[in-house]
């Protein structure tokens, strides 16, 4: 697997590695938060919250910092892949290796998108099911009484 690719595996510490450098990248520039939200889009509680890991950053403010900051890109955003893989995958952010939480059985990521979507095609489906074997039958559906009494 080459370089690209690999940096597409996950694993529950990258969020936390990617805080670490944000933090790295934020002391060396000198800026205050405060500083880094008059030349970004964003705000300076936004900022901490990234930068010290309590809060998964957008792509876009990677970008930003590493602009302002004049970081490694491609590294922050590798780093940033890897960590929104995690999330991904469902393992919760920042967590050290060994206390990562299992996968819940069932579908998950992509195969609950597609249920989600399946839900409402197989319902159509049954329903125009019943109406033909209604049809073919040549019974209606009874109705109730209408008659005031």
């Amino acid at each position: 697997m080459d370089r690209h690719h690999a940096s597409y595996t996950t694993s529950p510490a990258s969020a936390d590695e990617l805080a670490r450098e944000l933090r790295s990248l934020k002391s060396e520039s000198g800026l205050t938060y405060a500083r880094i939200s008059e030349r970004t889009h964003y705000a300076k509680s936004s900022w901490e919250r990234w930068v010290n890991g309590k809060q998964f950053p957008p792509r876009d403010a990677v970008e930003s910092i590493a602009s302002v900051c004049a970081g490694d890109a491609d590294r922050l955003l590798d780093l940033w892949r890897r960590a929104d893989g995690c999330r991904a995958a469902g393992a919760p952010v920042g967590a050290p290796p060994d206390t990562a939480v299992p996968p819940a059985p069932g579908p998950t990521g992509t195969h609950r998108c597609r249920t989600a979507l399946l839900r409402p095609l197989i319902a159509l489906v049954l329903v125009l099911g019943a109406g033909l074997v209604l049809a073919v039958t040549g019974r209606r559906p009874s109705r109730p009484d209408r008659t005031l009494g």
